[in-house]
């Protein structure tokens, strides 16, 4: 065989223990790091008190990668919370502030605005022109009516905003609500299906049993000109349940042997 390393394939992630498993990010760069424990002895009848004896012992596997797609489960696991998927629907919403030169923020991302009134049916004011649609909610526009009926009105005693209240009435889409840091300490099982790409195009498994999954750093918000990348750390440490001494309770590895014919 050829033993040159060009491995690629999924990474997924079981709730533990079970072996059911989803991909629920793709890693690129992905490496493993030992973490050593090492006990040693001197002996004590020579000059210098050489080492004498010793014991070293891997206690866990730092994983670290980073995710190119970063599915909304993926961020649930990484931020210790939970995801909810909630279904699109139709919502009016009364009494909303509106200020000049500010977003309102609707109780869901609006997907089409079906109207944007004054409260009490009063005018009704025209997307793109009196007001804009945001990922966020609407946001009135400077030169349009509604910017100038919230200019019109009587500024607030308390020093603040002129306001105008209004009424929106938008349909919404299907979300995926994601609440992080909900949740304490969980863990999983992780395997990575892979192929060489070089070497003799041999298939590998590695199977890790019991892992606990979280961000490894900055988690990119707003993009500049490349694509975000999200670090991901996966510990692994001894499955509690594997007992045998010589059983691997970290993780297992297997290559496909390619000199074997059959």
């Amino acid at each position: 065989m050829l033993y040159t390393q060009l491995f690629r394939g999924p990474c997924g992630v079981a709730p533990y223990p079970s072996f059911v498993f989803e991909e629920l990010f793709k890693l690129q760069n992905i490496t493993a790091e030992p973490e050593q424990a090492e006990i040693v002895i001197q002996d004590p009848t020579r000059i210098g008190l050489p080492e004498l004896d010793g014991v070293n012992s891997v206690t866990a596997i730092n994983i670290t990668g980073e995710a190119v797609s970063f599915s909304p489960a993926a961020a649930a696991v990484a931020l210790y919370g939970s995801v909810e998927r909630v279904p699109s629907g139709t919502a009016e919403e009364e009494q909303h502030d509106a200020y000049v030169d500010r977003t309102i923020r609707l109780a869901n991302i609006p997907l089409v605005v079906n109207s944007v009134t004054a409260v009490g049916g009063g005018t009704t004011y025209v997307r793109g022109v009196d007001y804009a649609v945001t990922p966020g909610g609407i946001r009135p526009l400077i030169a349009g009516a509604l910017a100038t009926a919230i200019n019109a009105t009587v500024a607030p005693v308390d020093g603040g905003l002129k306001r105008l209240p209004i009424e929106v009435n938008y349909t919404y889409p299907t979300v995926d609500v994601i609440k992080p840091f909900t949740q304490g300490r969980k863990f999983f099982r992780v395997m990575f299906e892979q192929i060489n790409e070089a070497g003799d195009g041999e298939k590998r498994r590695i199977t890790c049993f019991y892992a606990r999954i979280s961000l490894n750093g900055g988690m990119p918000l707003n993009q500049a000109a490349e694509f975000g990348v999200i670090p991901i750390s996966i510990r692994l440490l001894s499955d509690p349940n594997i007992f045998d001494a010589g059983e691997a309770a970290i993780w297992e590895m297997e290559v496909q042997n390619t000199d074997d014919a059959a």
